[in-house]
């Protein structure tokens, strides 16, 4: 089926999402999501599921930015290594997937037979004319699907109680990579960020966090 690259708008930051720093409210949204697809009554309602749960769980694990993930091709990632120009930097990401993320991803891809041109998450068909050719194609979810749909089912089935964007799976992967130990320059790189303040804020890693790191280490002495 004929695809064609359309550039995502990128989100003004008029209001900032946070990421999930509570690792339980973290599994009750992947729970949630995998039990839609159980729940789904018909073939169009079980992929939709399906695939916003595979959205969740790239946007998680990748880094990605929004309008980077949205734009995911199935031969992007079919492979198992991702090599993308992002929309806003201009920067390549190359990198090699988690095992456990390519197999889920492979799965998804194989259940519904989606093709190397295709979106990894599609939306609407919709006509459009190509040099003087007029085809169906069936572009990525939008930005506004995700804030006015996808999202919102999310936030109340789960009690999130703060702004909860697609931009929160990107935070939340750096703030789940810090609070895990994971190196911060690192994340810096993966990040494509210029300084480490810089990543440090976008993850929102406060004074809250750094109280509850030095509470948990006590080195020596008796227990």
């Amino acid at each position: 089926m004929a695809s064609y690259h359309r550039r995502i708008k990128v989100d003004s930051g008029k209001d900032k999402t946070l990421p999930i720093k509570d690792d339980k409210l973290l599994k009750r949204v992947m729970d949630y999501l995998r039990s839609r697809i159980d729940l789904a009554k018909s073939d169009i309602k079980i992929y939709q599921a399906h695939r916003n749960y595979i959205l969740f769980l790239i946007g998680f694990n990748t880094a990605f930015r929004a309008e980077d993930l949205l734009q995911l091709k199935v031969k992007d990632v079919i492979k198992g290594y991702v090599s993308i120009k992002e929309n806003k930097t201009g920067k390549w990401q190359h990198f090699k997937m988690n095992k456990n993320l390519h197999e889920e991803i492979l799965e998804y891809i194989n259940r519904y037979q989606l093709k190397d041109n295709q979106y990894l998450f599609m939306g609407q068909k919709k006509k459009d004319t190509h040099n003087g050719i007029t085809v169906d194609v069936i572009y990525p979810i939008t930005r506004q699907n995700c804030q006015n749909t996808i999202f919102p089912k999310v936030i109340k089935a789960c009690g999130i109680d703060f702004t909860f964007g697609l931009h929160s799976l990107r935070k939340t992967f750096g703030y789940q990579w810090i609070k895990n130990g994971g190196n911060l320059i690192t994340l810096m790189k993966m990040y494509n960020h210029d300084e480490p303040a810089t990543t440090l804020l976008y993850v929102m890693w406060d004074t809250q966090d750094i109280d509850k790191a030095r509470e948990s280490i006590y080195i020596g002495g008796k227990k």
